[in-house]
């Protein structure tokens, strides 16, 4: 067993370098584990979030991490976690090459895992072109020719929704059967739908994508596609069987911990499905809150 810890954070995005930054101003001895694959790591830039508009999701990184060479009781380490044990009053906190850390408190703060459409292109045009957010990426596509991949009911009527930002919109059932009530909002509204099946998302010049081509050949000229990808928790998550809410987000308390006494959870694997860097930031601050004060009550009690 290595060194213990008063709190391990599991996940380097927003929630756990925020987490991670409070431990050390409030001067609790924290490991901060990064698995080093942020899920905007594909995202030409990162958007929304005050004084950092724009800024290389790198590059946020590194200034994040040069902020938490400031605090000394903070220590940043690259390492993946294979799992999470009860021991004693707290967790050991397992990673894949066998090193093994003891801590009193954990927040979980992975993200989630996105499950990209079979489409080929699509994925290698993720933050590329290939977009879910318009708050993060719908102003430098504003006024252009938008695509939405509608492979399911929901995502018609967020194609009403995305209009405030498109130029123009066509809409791709990607074969998907959908009744007229369904479809009559969309046409209402005069966009476009095209039934045909999408066979592959054609790559353009790093920030737009060249087209979609369609069954048959022919190639429809939308500079960008909106998607809604599924998603899942990850391994470690289903590993510890947390419980989970409706939307497969960490069930947690208002307090934020899970299911599991003494494990937290922050950021996008807790939030739901509004995401974005900023939101997961202030979640991993304000998850952070309470260990600190629990912390300080289990000390009390102990002297």
């Amino acid at each position: 067993m290595q060194p213990t810890y008063e709190i391990i954070i599991v996940g380097g995005g927003p929630a756990g370098l925020s987490a991670a930054l409070i431990a050390g101003r409030a001067r609790r001895r924290a490991l901060l584990i990064d698995g080093g694959t942020p899920r905007n790591a594909a995202a030409p830039a990162m958007h929304s979030f005050v004084s950092r508009d724009g800024i290389l999701p790198k590059d946020f990184r590194a200034a994040a991490h040069n902020e938490l060479r400031h605090y000394p009781t903070v220590e940043r380490l690259d390492g993946l976690v294979d799992d999470v044990r009860a021991n004693g009053d707290g967790h050991a906190v397992v990673l894949t090459d066998g090193r093994t850390f003891a801590t009193r408190k954990v927040i979980l703060a992975l993200g989630m895992v996105d499950i990209m459409p079979d489409i080929p292109g699509l994925r290698e045009c993720w933050g590329k072109g290939v977009h879910h957010c318009p708050f993060c990426d719908g102003f430098e596509h504003q006024e252009q020719h938008w695509g939405v991949l509608a492979d399911d009911a929901t995502m018609l009527e967020h194609a009403l929704f995305l209009r405030g930002w498109a130029g123009s919109m066509t809409v791709f059932t990607n074969g998907a059967e959908y009744g007229a009530a369904e479809l009559e909002p969309v046409e209402a509204a005069g966009i476009p739908i095209v039934r045909t099946p999408v066979t592959r998302v054609v790559p353009g010049n790093g920030h737009s994508i060249g087209g979609v081509e369609l069954a048959g050949g022919t190639t429809a000229a939308v500079e960008s596609l909106w998607i809604r990808p599924k998603q899942d928790q990850t391994q470690l998550v289903h590993q510890l069987r947390l419980e989970l809410r409706d939307d497969k987000a960490i069930k947690r308390d208002d307090m934020g911990q899970s299911s599991i006494p003494g494990i937290s959870a922050a950021g996008d694997c807790a939030s739901g499905p509004m995401q974005q860097a900023i939101l997961a930031a202030a979640d991993g601050a304000r998850t952070i809150f309470p260990i600190v004060r629990e912390l300080v009550k289990e000390d009390r009690r102990a002297n």
